[in-house]
């Protein structure tokens, strides 16, 4: 009788031991979504239902608990808890924060609450300011709200109307002479004539043309 005491104070004294030694568990990590130990003095730390995203709860929301379906991702290093489309981090103590979907979060399923919505081409599913991409390989993708632009109304600007004014009679030459008015940049022209010379034309300046000179050729030699 006295060994059997023995022995249960050894096995009570290793299980005391046990429990002593082993740092406090995380919900989380064993995937337990149920409270420990009396409700009746842990109300002064929120209620403790499960919410989904449909509940839209704010970021920063401390909880107690999470859902026991919940799926742990990493992102940059840093862990969160994902259910039901709300992600959390784990801050000890037993407390979890509802925080931000993290940029570049890889998930199997979002909530029915998300819509695609095809912004520039591309097909986002989004609801209450978050979007996800659907990637080939790996679910669904937390990114950045995309930037959305409009094209600008084309702006249309009416040209002054130019009038043109003929220019002047040139003055009439009988010896194989032709005028050519060269325009000069101040609304009027310079009048050059052009003379007959064997199989080519003379300008004023002694200048030989092959053939009968452009009006570009000219006002490049007598417009300055």
């Amino acid at each position: 009788m006295l060994s059997q005491i023995k022995v249960k104070a050894i096995v009570m004294g290793i299980f005391l031991l046990f429990f002593t030694a082993v740092p406090p568990f995380s919900y989380a990590d064993f995937s337990i979504g149920i409270g420990i130990g009396d409700h009746e003095h842990d109300h002064d730390h929120g209620d403790h239902r499960y919410y989904g995203w449909h509940d839209h709860p704010h970021y920063g929301m401390h909880m107690h608990y999470i859902p026991a379906r919940f799926f742990t991702i990493w992102v940059g290093g840093q862990k969160y808890y994902y259910a039901d489309g709300l992600y959390y981090t784990y801050v000890g103590d037993g407390d979890y924060i509802v925080v931000n979907p993290p940029i570049g979060a890889h998930v199997d399923v979002i909530p029915p609450d998300f819509h695609p919505v095809n912004i520039h081409g591309r097909i986002y599913y989004t609801d209450d300011g978050v979007y996800y991409v659907l990637t080939e390989h790996h679910g669904y993708k937390v990114v950045p709200p995309p930037v959305v632009y409009e094209e600008p109304a084309p702006v249309i600007i009416q040209q002054p109307q130019q009038v043109v004014v003929a220019p002047p009679p040139a003055p009439v030459d009988t010896q194989d002479s032709f005028p050519v008015n060269i325009p000069n940049g101040t609304g009027a022209y310079t009048t050059v004539m052009i003379k007959k010379s064997g199989n080519g034309y003379v300008g004023p300046q002694g200048e030989f043309y092959a053939t009968f000179p452009t009006v570009s050729q000219l006002k490049a030699m007598y417009v300055k």
